[in-house]
């Protein structure tokens, strides 16, 4: 049996090879940032663990700033296009890529009183974000370009390496100081700046570029476009922490993160059923096997849909293993984010529809009306109904973008004269309603326990 397995391994072509290291790789990362919550709920106060997680936010939203995502889709299209040069065009998108960074420095110091209080962060931990930011973008941009490449073997080493020294350092430092929050970011910062600080070395011995006007201004012709579409996604994914921090303090968010935490590990199912239906499905709608792709969504969804009430049914016992007593509140605030995992996988499932038919004009303005109904929502309901409301307005928004992108979804189906359903529709109605209202039940069932 081992020896069979080996052997189909071998058989593999480089591109299956890489997606399933990538893939081991993502969930290594995943799964080790869950398992540590636990450790640092216990070793940081909730207002330091709070530091933590508005830290982490800000971060998404700045590395979007100063790279553009050009370490992504950037370098993909770039390379295809510079195949002659892909050391040379790697290169000189690190250079781009470093002085905008250095620019939006320069742009923080000058307003830094300014930018501190919108963030809620102070100038040692703003510094220490730009040092990350400055190493991370260049370790990105190495690790997807062998990826390209079908190169595998190094990427995985790094990403174990760093996984396994990140929380390590951590946990050393935040037992060895009494600014415990500040160690703990410095712990992620050093890690990553090590190893982006390697590979930009690399990246500029072999590639011998810094700047060519070319690289550049193609760079920054894909990517400017789209920068309102990735705005809204990040704005989507962490304005909830970053708007508790400003209503409700550090101590607040601290509690909203580890809910978060414990219901969106749900994710690493729905990254591992999306990885293996996507590609699946793609290939009964090339063949016209639309009846096959109707009965496994439909299945694919009850199974995401009982994770999801597994996951609020449980929350307080999830919640008692993740955390102190100081987070029990949390509980209220798993069962809305949960299902609003579910809603992931079910808007994910129309979109690749979407991608398949190539219709993908539609995708940014629906990501932008979400992500403003987002921050409209939390404006409106967390200074009256604090941070819970956080977890019902995330739920609110992502049930609309799913309705959003089945709408774009029917539309390119009639456009490309689709006349079956793709999906079972009036079912999945029924699961959905069923995953909010077993939301709404499990906070009574909360009140019956508590």
């Amino acid at each position: 049996m081992k020896i069979n397995l080996i052997k189909k391994y071998r058989q593999m072509s480089p591109a299956v090879r890489t997606s399933i290291w990538f893939t081991i790789c993502n969930f290594l990362q995943r799964g080790t940032a869950f398992i540590t919550v636990p450790i640092f709920t216990r070793l940081l106060t909730t207002e330091e663990y709070g530091v933590c997680n508005v830290y982490f936010a800000w971060f998404e939203i700045f590395l979007l700033i100063t790279s553009l995502k050009i370490p992504y889709e950037g370098l993909n299209n770039g390379l295809i296009r510079h195949e002659e040069d892909k050391d040379g065009y790697t290169s000189s998108a690190a250079g781009l890529i470093m002085v905008m960074t250095l620019s939006v420095g320069i742009v923080y110091l000058l307003f830094h009183r300014q930018i501190n209080r919108i963030t809620g962060l102070s100038s040692l931990i703003m510094g220490l974000m730009f040092v990350q930011l400055f190493f991370n973008s260049p370790l990105m941009l190495w690790t997807n370009r062998e990826r390209f490449d079908f190169h595998y073997r190094l990427p995985a080493v790094i990403t174990l390496i760093s996984t396994i020294l990140n929380p390590v350092i951590a946990v050393l430092a935040v037992l060895n100081t009494s600014y415990r929050a500040e160690a703990r970011i410095i712990a992620s910062v050093a890690v990553q700046s090590f190893f982006g600080l390697i590979v930009l070395i690399f990246l500029f011995k072999k590639g011998k570029l810094f700047c060519k006007k070319e690289y550049w201004n193609f760079a920054l012709r894909f990517n400017l476009p789209l920068v309102f579409y990735y705005i809204s996604q990040s704005i989507l994914n962490q304005s909830d922490r970053i708007m508790i921090n400003y209503y409700e303090g550090s101590g607040k968010t601290a509690i909203y993160s580890v809910a978060y935490s414990a219901a969106t590990i749900i994710l690493l199912l729905v990254s591992a059923v999306n990885g293996s239906f996507n590609p699946w499905m793609y290939k009964r709608l090339k063949a016209g096997h639309l009846s096959e792709v109707r009965r496994t969504s439909g299945v694919l969804c009850l199974i995401v849909a009982g994770a999801t009430l597994a996951m609020s049914l449980f929350a307080p016992i999830l919640v008692r293993i993740m955390a102190t007593s100081d987070y029990s509140q949390a509980i209220w605030v798993i069962p809305p984010v949960a299902s609003s995992v579910f809603f992931i996988f079910l808007y994910m499932m129309f979109a690749n529809v979407e991608m398949y038919y190539n219709e993908t004009k539609g995708i940014p303005l629906v990501s932008i009306i979400c992500s403003a109904a987002n921050l409209l929502l939390n404006v409106i309901f967390i200074p009256v109904y604090g941070y819970v409301a956080a977890g019902w307005t995330t739920l609110v928004c992502y049930m609309l973008l799913t309705l959003l992108h089945y709408l774009q979804m029917k539309k390119a189906c009639r456009k490309h004269q689709v006349n079956e359903r793709l999906f079972p529709e009036k079912a999945l109605l029924m699961i959905a309603a069923s995953v909010v209202l077993i939301a709404f039940l499990s906070l009574q069932l909360y009140q019956i326990m508590s």
